[in-house]
């Protein structure tokens, strides 16, 4: 069969049968297999425990616009008037947006079913933004419609400068975004002469408006030393910079090929390697220069985003493919004729993020995510209301809370807990003090958990109950200890 970007012309019945039998398999697997960790429960326990006002004057720490709080604010009213738990209004709320990201990629997008499938079945599509209850899937949903809408950009003008607004709200990559398809429009329409048209300025204002907003909600407001540990201490530094330009690259659309390079660093195959994508994505677009020039202001601002402030990971990079995307469609808009070389690049592009989906989904299969999930569920069965749970690191005890459905108390303050600072600092309270706290509290004891097991020569009294380790995704695991008075 000869490979082509003609438009998708397969029956709707016949999408809308695949969408609900994949939707429907999609559901079973994430609902069963995926276990919530600390960046999702964050955001959910944020939005269910905070005001209004607490909520939106603290996102900063956060690094998140408010699109996926103030989503999940409505989320946590409905859950608890209907009486879900906290894991399935979560994980519905996700769905939700992801499911809506899927259907306008299947019926609105016009790139052929079988490169449709592809991408859906992609890592990042599927895995990281489809199984991970995370806001980026807000990023997939409004690049899809953004990317959609602009075959007839003068067409729906206002709605498709909500969705510009919109796309500014999910993550900083998404301002980026949303300045590229600006930028693409006005390389497309001429121009300087797409500033006399009042279609094109509504969409731009909406796009300024937009990342005004945003940075008045994620702007710093923290010190410099809580900042250090957020941020590059070191802007534009070599190895900084190497470490974005195969980030961003080969660790992006090629990913699995070259060891991750936010745990590993870069290296010499990873450079080179990353030098080839970049050839091969101008090649693809080359001959179509508005999508040229937009794939490069994206690509060289996405690289000095990391290089100078935050270098990220592969859930933040990619996002850079959920872009590709959006600019393929872009792209079969005009019809291009591609030869075998062009398709090596897409196809090559694809084999990575397929290959890598599998493995993701064999291990979540296969491994819990973490070991919060059991560690919560062992204290909610097991704990009393009334035994006070003292955590030694609020950072990584907010999923094993949330899973065991009840607060936890941290030191020196003594004051329960349900979220965190990304910003605040972890605070090991001597063996004494948490027997004054537990004196405080009137119990006979208390139970500690740890992300590390206690050292017994400065905690000689606690013992330790039980132990969650062994291999999970994200090689966290938790440790219980009872301490009396």
């Amino acid at each position: 069969m000869k490979l082509s970007l003609a438009f998708d012309r397969t029956p709707n019945w016949a999408k809308i049968a695949f969408f609900l039998l994949f939707l429907s398999v999609y559901s079973w697997f994430k609902f069963t297999y995926h276990e919530l960790w600390k960046d999702e429960w964050q955001a959910w326990l944020m939005a269910r425990d905070m005001s209004w006002k607490q909520l939106l004057g603290s996102l900063y720490y956060e690094g998140h616009p408010a699109l996926w709080y103030v989503y999940l604010k409505g989320w946590t009213g409905l859950g608890a008037a209907v009486g879900w738990s906290d894991v399935f209004s979560l994980q519905s709320a996700h769905t939700l947006v992801a499911a809506a990201a899927y259907a306008v990629l299947l019926f609105r997008m016009r790139l052929p079913l079988w490169l449709k499938i592809a991408v859906l079945l992609g890592y990042y599509p599927l895995f990281e933004y489809g199984l991970v209850s995370r806001g980026y899937a807000f990023v997939m949903l409004f690049a899809f419609l953004l990317a959609a809408a602009l075959e007839q950009p003068r067409k729906n003008t206002w709605l498709t400068a909500v969705w510009l607004f919109l796309l500014c709200q999910t993550e900083v990559y998404g301002v980026l975004m949303a300045a590229t398809f600006l930028g693409y429009l006005f390389w497309k329409e001429g121009q300087w002469a797409a500033l006399r048209e009042r279609w094109y300025l509504k969409l731009a204002g909406a796009g300024f408006l937009g990342a005004v907003v945003f940075i008045v909600t994620v702007y710093p407001r923290a010190s410099q030393d809580e900042l250090a540990s957020a941020y590059l201490d070191q802007p534009l530094a070599i190895d900084a910079i190497a470490k974005a330009w195969q980030g961003t690259l080969a660790n992006t659309y090629y990913l699995g090929s070259i060891p991750d390079t936010n745990v590993f660093g870069y290296g010499t195959l990873g450079l080179i390697l990353s030098a080839v994508v970049l050839a091969g994505l101008i090649h693809l677009f080359w001959r179509e220069r508005p999508l040229l020039y937009s794939f490069l202001f994206f690509q060289l601002s996405f690289l000095l985003f990391a290089a100078v402030i935050y270098t990220g990971g592969v859930r933040q990079w990619g996002t850079a493919v959920i872009f590709w995307v959006a600019l393929l469609q872009l792209w079969q808009y005009e019809r291009p004729s591609p030869g075998w070389s062009r398709w090596l690049v897409v196809g090559s592009i694809l084999f990575f993020q397929l290959y890598y989906s599998v493995l993701g989904l064999q291990k979540e299969y296969r491994y819990p995510f973490s070991h919060a999930k059991a560690a919560g569920l062992f204290l909610r069965e097991k704990v009393p209301p009334e035994v006070p749970i003292v955590a030694i690191n609020k950072f990584e005890a907010a999923p094993v809370l949330g899973y065991a459905g009840r607060t936890f108390y941290a030191l020196p303050e003594g004051e329960p807990f349900t979220y965190f600072k990304w910003v605040e600092k972890v605070y090991l309270p001597p063996e004494h003090e948490l027997g004054l706290f537990a004196q405080y509290k009137q119990v006979g004891g208390i139970i500690v958990v740890s992300p590390k097991p206690l050292d017994p020569d400065r905690y000689p009294h606690a013992r330790l109950w039980e132990s969650f380790d062994g291999y999970n995704l994200k090689n966290e695991n938790y440790y219980l200890y009872t301490l009396s008075r």
